[in-house]
């Protein structure tokens, strides 16, 4: 199936939108205010693809600084570059500060769930350690 370079690049910014719960920027960025490619809440996202499939693909470090620069001019926190080899997956490029935030971010929300006793049990309305401030400490735990 042969695609134009918007096709392709726009099916790419959708399936983006749908992962990360937010929505593709009407024109992706060719107006002055409206910047970049998807936005998720305040994560500005610029998308990369190749037209057909491929085992590589040239990042250039100008993208993470236009990048940077269009989500700080966009009032964005963190910002990312999506790059998909020409297949329906991406891959993401983000800053080390990022990359520790998540980390942390997902290990802290681990020890909360095993804290629970899993998603799935009934009881947790009745653990004693599950106050606010129970949950502070636990989160402040992986995140210092």
């Amino acid at each position: 199936m042969v695609y134009s370079t918007r096709k392709k690049s726009s099916q790419q910014e959708k399936r983006i939108a749908k992962a990360m719960g937010g929505r593709k920027v009407v024109g992706s960025g060719s107006t002055p205010f409206l910047k970049g490619d998807v936005i998720a809440g305040k994560l500005f996202i610029e998308a990369k693809t190749r037209m057909e499939p491929s085992k590589s693909i040239t990042v250039k470090k100008e993208w993470l600084e236009k990048a940077k620069e269009q989500s700080l001019s966009m009032r964005k926190e963190d910002y990312a570059l999506a790059i998909s080899f020409g297949e329906d997956k991406e891959y993401y490029i983000i800053e080390d500060t990022l990359m520790e935030d998540l980390y942390k971010s997902r290990e802290a929300l681990r020890a909360v769930v095993d804290a629970l006793g899993g998603l799935e049990d009934p009881l947790v309305n009745d653990l004693p350690d599950l106050t606010p401030s129970g949950v502070r400490k636990l989160i402040r735990r992986y995140l210092v």
